[in-house]
């Protein structure tokens, strides 16, 4: 479920649970090494884990076209830098 939470300004971040549905909203491939995923989107790959936060970091244009920016993090790194509100 997605929710909001705040650093300096609200974000919107949510936890990976390793459903298909989950798998398909973000490009996310199984590894095949049991908890380990891999995030792709707009060419990038980042490894990924069940428990993981994808948190959405906004959009930008450059030349005409809009990118999409995301990151991904471990639920320790997360708590630590993000809160719910």
């Amino acid at each position: 479920m997605l929710h909001k939470y705040r650093k300096i300004d609200p974000i919107k971040a949510e936890q990976f649970d390793g459903s298909l549905e989950m798998m398909e909203k973000y490009h996310i491939t199984d590894d095949g090494f049991g908890e380990t995923y891999t995030f792709r989107l707009d060419n990038n790959a980042m490894p990924l884990k069940r428990g993981w936060w994808i948190v959405y970091l906004g959009m930008s244009e450059v030349l005409g076209i809009t990118l999409v920016h995301w990151a991904t993090m471990s639920d320790e790194k997360f708590h630590q830098t993000y809160e719910r509100y």
